[in-house]
């Protein structure tokens, strides 16, 4: 019998120390302690390695081929499947942007043509082209009709916005009962005759910017 470390006992039996530690635990191997370092004790049938099991390679059979050939030919076809759904999926998106692309042009025309609409009706209303019927003063503009609520009311207030209530005008003025009186005469028979001054509602307003004795003053 010999001595041998630890490591050496494993190297010959083919075993890890691990192993050789928990046979040592166990009894199945003998060991002595020679200044404070174990050893293992073999004996000639023990130190004969294990023989290591030749690594052969499979034979592959003709089946086996065949599966191999037959998993290479799906592999490309799905290859080929991914490959083209990359393709739609890019067409799509671009499909997508195009449409995009088309629907805000679209929207964009839309609103630059209506924005067009309202100015053109904005600037007839600032222009003399008010038709008074039957001395009421109302404002005849075909064009309103094609507008909406409310770019109809946008065109009206600019329109209101041109008028200045006389009353109010004469108040802040500081006009005495008795000129007010007299403006409130002198007015009234311009109406009609002179695109200066209206009446609505039972209130006389003038035109912004044009001053109350011009309009007195010019001859209907």
């Amino acid at each position: 019998m010999d001595k041998y470390s630890v490591a050496q006992a494993a190297d010959i039996l083919g075993i890890s120390k691990e192993a050789v530690y928990n046979r040592i635990r166990r009894n199945t191997l003998n060991s002595v302690l020679e200044n404070g370092v174990k050893y293992v004790v073999l004996d000639d049938q023990m130190q004969k390695k294990k023989p290591q099991k030749a690594q052969t390679k499979p034979k592959q059979s003709p089946d086996n081929d065949k599966y191999i050939d037959l998993l290479l030919e799906q592999i490309q076809e799905l290859k080929e499947n991914l490959s083209s759904l990359e393709n739609d999926k890019k067409t799509l998106i671009k499909e997508k942007e195009d449409l995009l692309i088309e629907s805000k042009n679209e929207v964009e025309r839309i609103y630059t043509q209506r924005d067009k609409q309202l100015k053109q009706i904005v600037a007839l209303v600032t222009r003399p082209l008010m038709t008074y019927m039957k001395n009421k003063n109302e404002i005849i503009d075909a064009r309103l009709e094609e507008l909406s609520p409310y770019e109809r009311g946008l065109v009206l207030k600019t329109e209101v916005d041109r008028w200045i209530n006389v009353e109010e005008y004469m108040e802040k003025k500081g006009y005495s009962d008795k000129k007010k009186k007299n403006v409130r005469k002198q007015l009234t028979s311009k109406l009609g005759s002179n695109k200066n001054v209206k009446e609505e509602d039972g209130f006389l307003f003038i035109k912004r910017g044009v001053k109350i004795k011009q309009i007195i003053r010019k001859k209907s």
